[in-house]
């Protein structure tokens, strides 16, 4: 693929990506889970992203996932499933979708150009969800089953759907990516908080479930190895900041992930996707203007839409 068109769907899959994400930091999404006796945050997020996996061992859940903590997940999983059932928790992301995009859209005097947008996005993208093979992919093909059984109600459902298969897709290659390239999940991890723009160091030690003891090593482990710095926030914790070598071994393994999606990409032109970016942004701004993505948690709360 050419630069521009490598750039132009990874900049479409970020935005989907996030428009799949923002409901992960929601009170509303976190109410929806709690009918269920599940604790908003880390522990609903975690039940309704594993739930398409069905009753799988702790193993399998953090094999997928990567970048978790393994001993915290084995502390979840399959504990959660004596409160609900994983077939419950397939329904419950449903509702608590329709729920956290109801809050989002439906009271936004834009709403018909904003539906307008979610539409041509969803309808453009189904080219490429048609071209994907899903070897290897667990998470990818467990998840699109489950969502081939639901009939969303209303089009930003449906980008919700689209942009979910899409995220997980190319999340599957990722993971096959840091494995080629040597990264372990937990360093993957570290290095994507050193850019500055993505979680907080905290907030994602404390999502993904690691220790201090585990945080620390990893941190120490990529600054020995030239691949970050490790400076103070304003709070006097350590803050990671990605050096020139580790800005490069990102792109190693993004290239390697670019690989990964460039088939199932080949359904459609560098024009047609092109003419995605444009829908993608009008979306990707009501984010940001809501603050889905809360600064407490992210460095960056929303990433730059134009």
């Amino acid at each position: 693929m050419n630069s521009q068109r490598t750039q132009n769907i990874r900049t479409v899959s970020s935005r989907l990506n996030s428009f799949h994400s923002a409901m992960y930091f929601s009170e509303t999404v976190g109410q929806e889970y709690a009918k269920h006796g599940l604790e908003p945050g880390v522990e609903g997020n975690l039940a309704a992203r594993s739930a398409p996996l069905g009753r799988v061992n702790a193993g399998v859940v953090s094999a997928v996932y990567c970048n978790y903590s393994h001993s915290f997940i084995a502390s979840q999983i399959p504990k959660l499933w004596d409160t609900v059932s994983p077939e419950t928790m397939v329904q419950a992301r449903f509702d608590a979708v329709a729920a956290f995009m109801a809050e989002l859209f439906d009271s936004r005097e834009d709403i018909a150009l904003l539906t307008e947008a979610a539409t041509e996005l969803a309808t453009a993208m189904q080219p490429v969800l048609a071209n994907m093979d899903f070897s290897g992919r667990p998470l990818a093909l467990a998840t699109a089953d489950a969502l081939a059984g639901h009939e969303p109600n209303t089009a930003f459902e449906q980008l919700w759907a689209v942009a979910t298969i899409v995220r997980e897709f190319r999340g599957d290659g990722h993971v096959a990516s840091l494995v080629t390239a040597g990264v372990p999940g937990i360093d993957a991890l570290m290095l994507d908080v050193a850019t500055g723009a993505s979680f907080r160091p905290r907030a994602a030690q404390k999502t993904r479930g690691h220790t201090d003891e585990e945080w620390k090593s990893a941190q120490t482990r990529l600054a020995e190895a030239g691949l970050i710095t490790v400076g103070a926030d304003e709070r006097g914790f350590d803050l990671p900041e990605i050096t020139d070598a580790g800005r490069d071994l990102k792109e190693q393994v993004e290239q390697l992930t670019d690989g990964t999606v460039a088939a199932a990409w080949s359904a459609l032109t560098d024009e047609e996707i092109e003419a995605l970016v444009s829908p993608s942004r009008t979306l990707i701004k009501v984010l940001a203007q809501s603050g889905a993505f809360p600064s407490s948690i992210f460095a960056q709360p929303a990433k730059k839409t134009n």
